[in-house]
């Protein structure tokens, strides 16, 4: 079954905010983020980014349950108006192969292509699986912060840089 996708809006805060936080606690390892970073987040402002920001929101075929995520952030100086970052992307372990990160990007994607000229996102470097589904949407690397995160245990996370030029 396909998933349905829509922007998210303030009213949607208290799911986004769940799914995010459950992303951070069972991938810790795919995330520069931990739960302490946003567990503390009021709700009013996780519903001021939802306003901000572009969240695509995948919910399963009943509409009852939100099973992925995935935003842009607009850059807003002089300079950098023309990027956007793409950030959060997180399907459930459930649903992944279900087409939901697909039908999420293309929406992201559309909407990117209507306002800026280049997306651009980081990615754990072990990440492979995430790193593949970029490459497949057409971002490609352009470096690696080494040592990006910490996690709690001591290991240190490195992050690939990508971007996806929509425009010349």
């Amino acid at each position: 079954m396909r998933a349905i996708c829509r922007r998210l809006n303030g009213s949607d805060a208290e799911v986004f905010q769940a799914l995010r936080l459950e992303s951070f606690r069972l991938e810790p390892r795919a995330f520069r983020f931990a739960p302490a970073d946003e567990a503390h987040i009021a709700p009013d402002a996780v519903a001021a980014r939802l306003t901000r920001d572009f969240v695509i929101g995948a919910f399963n075929a009943d509409d009852s349950q939100l099973i992925g995520v995935g935003g842009l952030a607009w850059g807003d100086g002089a300079k950098t108006r023309h990027k956007a970052l793409l950030y959060g992307m997180y399907v459930k372990a459930a649903h992944r192969g279900s087409g939901a990160a697909d039908e999420i990007m293309e929406k992201l994607i559309d909407e990117a292509s209507a306002k800026v000229e280049i997306v651009t996102l980081t990615v754990v470097s072990t990440n492979l699986r995430a790193l593949r589904f970029y490459e497949r949407w057409g971002f490609r690397a352009y470096g690696v912060e080494e040592r990006s995160a910490k996690n709690g245990d001591g290991d240190y996370l490195d992050e690939t840089l990508m971007a996806l030029r929509l425009k010349s």
